[in-house]
Order: C-alpha cells, then structure tokens, then sequence
C-alpha cells in the first residue's frame, strides 16, 4: 500500500510486551524501517504522555502522541494538536467523587496525575502497567482530560450516570477509564491526520485492547494484535498475530509496507 503516510500504535500489549518488559527488537528493526521510508510514527495510547517516560524506551522516536484514549494530542514539543476535556457537570460530578473519597480515583491532567486516595484495586492496577502509584494530592482547577476509577467490575455504570457526556472503559479486573464523550482513540487519530493534511486511508492503526475498538472500528486500514480482546479482533479489518510472535512485522508485510 504506497499510499500510506502514518502508523499509530497502542501500547500496551500492541508495542511495549509485558513479558518481555520492552518492546520486542524486531518490531523496532519494523518501526526503524519505516522511518527511513519516510512514513509518521505516532503513539495511540491510553496512557498520559509522562507515564510512557515510566517504561524504558524511546519514546522520543515517535512523530507525536494520541494519549489518554484521544482526549489529548500532542507533537513532539508536547504542543496540543487536540484537546477534549471533561467539562460542565461532569467536571462537578468529579469534584464531589473526588473529595468524598468513596471509590478510588486518580485524575488526569496534561502535565500532572494524582489520587484521592490509595487502595488495594488501585496497587495492583498500577502493577499490572508497570507504572509507579500516583502521588495523593488535592483536586486542582486544571482541565481534567481523563479519570481513572480503581473498583470491581460493575461499578462502571453508576459511574456513567453521575458524569453525564462520559464514557467509560475498563482495563483491567481493578480499573476503568473515563474520558468525554467528544473523545475516543479514532477523533485524535483523525486530528492528528488533520494537522499533518493526511487523509483516513492514509494512515493503518494498530491495536488490542477494548478502548482500541473506536479506532479499529472506524479507521478503514485496522490491525489487532492477535493477542486482542475478542471485541477489538472483530473490530479491525486485519488480525495479525500475537505481539510476542511478531504481529507487527506481519501485519507490515500483509499491507506490503515490508
């Protein structure tokens, strides 16, 4: 597929290997390759941009960053491209969940993540990513451009109610995201796309988990990983295989970009 500018790639499970610890040497030998072709390497993640820093890789080699499931992008220079916050009465909402500490909650802003309090669903979320536990701090007037609640399944709804015009997406056993509705992996890929005058069938995204699905679903050239939720396999219009058996290369093969 020649016609390909872009490449935007999650994370966790999709990039980076937790069971490696890193990402894999032959998807960087596949990223390195299509940089000297000349196409844009962005990331497409959930994480916020100075939690990727947590892992250790270059992060830095990328072209810029959809973070925080699409509700901020940023280029290189951490200069926003777009930005969806959570406003209105769901920003109200925020503030009495926050302070009544009744669920555990960390909060999102651009430059800065802090909790409310810690608690057992809270540390091992935290372990499973490999990301340190967040300071506890007290709720700031800075835009909020993503919530992160640590309770057992289930909990998500009642969450949905009290923040009216948010979505939210669980993770893992311990933890969901909650992000405006006005967000979503696939509107920050397309507002990257914007600001660099490319078009939807110029980019291929890549993905595995469930808050991957806005993405994979609504981008013509999709691949999930092979190790995928059932939801983002059925969501994309290409399977590769498993990150740990080369799913990225592959998938670069099967759009002939290899």
């Amino acid at each position: 597929m020649s016609n390909i500018k872009a490449l935007f790639f999650d994370i966790d499970h999709t990039l980076f290997s937790h069971t490696q610890h890193r990402i894999p040497a032959e998807t960087w030998d596949s990223l390195k390759q299509m940089k000297d072709k000349g196409l844009k390497l962005f990331i497409a993640t959930g994480r916020q941009y100075h939690e990727m820093f947590t892992l250790d890789e270059d992060w830095a080699f990328f072209d810029g960053y959809v973070t925080l499931n699409g509700s901020l992008c940023v280029d290189k220079n951490e200069d926003i491209i777009a930005s969806f916050p959570i406003e209105g009465k769901a920003r109200e909402s925020v503030i009495h969940m926050f302070n009544s500490k009744q669920i555990a909650l960390l909060v999102v802003e651009k430059d800065r993540m802090y909790a409310n309090f810690h608690n057992d669903n809270l540390i091992n979320a935290q372990k499973a990513i490999y990301t340190p536990l967040p300071q506890i701090a007290e709720l700031s007037d800075n835009p909020v451009y993503q919530l992160i609640f640590f309770g057992e399944r289930g909990v998500e709804e009642k969450v949905e109610e009290a923040l009216p015009g948010c979505v939210a997406t669980r993770w893992n056993d311990y933890a969901f995201d909650v992000i405006s509705r006005k967000a979503g992996k696939d509107r920050g890929v397309k507002a990257v796309l914007d600001s660099y005058g490319f078009t939807e069938d110029e980019c291929i995204v890549f993905g595995d988990g469930d808050n991957d699905i806005s993405m994979l679903a609504n981008l013509p050239n999709s691949v999930a990983m092979g190790n995928g939720t059932e939801a983002a396999r059925c969501a994309a219009s290409y399977v590769t295989t498993d990150i740990e058996d080369a799913g990225i290369r592959n998938a670069l093969r099967h759009f002939g970009l290899i």
